[in-house]
């Protein structure tokens, strides 16, 4: 199983020799690669943006920055906003990362655009939920057509090629990643993608909000409400619409928002209080989330071999971006005490 740790929060603040170090930790820890989040910026529970904001980083400068710090760490994002240039833009970043590094060791994450605070902040109107599905959708599209034969063509409502050239042309084309919950997210994965980042089941309720922060919150809701069966369900789902396109059905991966080593009786209470303080939910076990994970490092690997078996599970991401704040994810002790018993 590839584990990525998410550098986003490490980026925005660490100067090249920072960096350095930090992936020389990942690296002799034995993380498979990094992955960054694409956010102009971070709003803090609904404090004004003068005094609540924290800073992001931009993801393709910071991918480029550890391709030239590392030989071996895969390169990935989750995802980038393609809502505000013309996609072959970004597509070609991600063309000269895999020339420089091989395609193999490249993940590119895809996605819509979420916030409308960022979209307000450049004077710009966030289209609604089915008009940023139709534009990814257009924009997979011009990827697929792109990376598989290195020529595109498309006369779509949202984006336009004519006889566009891939250029730089790798060896090997990255893989295109798609994040996504809803039936027409998961459609456009098992039609496009080669990888899937399978978001919470919403049936468990929706992720949207005027502001960063309610779209957060309703995400952590879902999420922790989310079981490993929802997502098995859910990735039939896939399965059954990827067959439909004539594609195998894409790899699946999850971020991890939370680990809590330690005893039942800690774990427990770590529940408590990320029920309490982070999904504002009555108290109950989280313990079945697919983004969390509890106890000991083997009771941690098993919970991960059984979300192999049930839904596929191949990669995932510890990432401290979910807004829990009582202790995200420790990248380096996960590695160095959970990676060795996955195989």
């Amino acid at each position: 199983m590839k584990v990525f740790v998410e550098i986003s929060s490490v980026a925005a603040a660490a100067g090249r020799t920072e960096l350095r170090d930090h992936v020389g930790r990942l690296e002799d820890a034995g993380a498979t690669g990094v992955t960054v989040s694409d956010h102009l910026f971070y709003t803090r529970d609904g404090m004004p943006r003068r005094s609540g904001v924290r800073s992001a980083c931009d993801p393709l400068t910071t991918l480029a920055t550890v391709a030239a710090l590392s030989d071996v760490l895969e390169l990935q994002t989750v995802v980038v906003n393609t809502a505000w240039i013309h996609p072959a833009l970004l597509l070609r970043q991600f063309a000269q990362l895999a020339v420089l590094v091989g395609g193999e060791r490249v993940t590119a994450g895809l996605g819509a655009g979420w916030s409308p605070e960022e979209f307000a902040a450049q004077g710009l109107e966030m289209p609604p939920f089915r008009a940023r599905m139709e534009r990814l959708e257009e924009v997979l599209a011009l990827a697929r057509q792109l990376y598989d034969t290195g020529w595109a063509n498309l006369a779509g409502t949202f984006v336009a090629a004519d006889d566009l050239p891939l250029s730089p042309t790798p060896h090997r084309a990255p893989r295109l990643l798609v994040g996504g919950g809803s039936d027409r997210a998961l459609r456009m994965a098992a039609r496009y993608a080669d990888v899937l980042d399978l978001h919470g089941d919403p049936r468990h309720g929706k992720v949207a909000g005027s502001t960063m922060e309610e779209a957060r919150r309703g995400d952590v809701r879902r999420r922790a409400l989310t079981t490993v069966e929802d997502l098995e369900a859910r990735y039939a789902f896939v399965r059954r619409a990827a067959a439909e396109s004539g594609r195998a059905a894409p790899a699946v991966s999850t971020q991890v928002w939370y680990t809590a080593f330690g005893s039942s009786s800690e774990v427990r209470a770590a529940e408590a209080e990320l029920c309490a303080e982070w999904a504002q939910l009555p108290v109950q076990r989280l313990d079945r989330s697919p983004y969390l994970l509890f106890g000991t490092p083997a009771q941690m690997a098993e919970a991960l071999h059984e979300r192999r078996e049930r839904y596929g599970l191949e990669r995932i991401a510890l990432t401290g971006e979910g807004g829990i704040r009582t202790a995200p994810p420790d990248p380096l002790r996960f590695c160095r005490e959970v990676l060795p018993l996955l195989g």
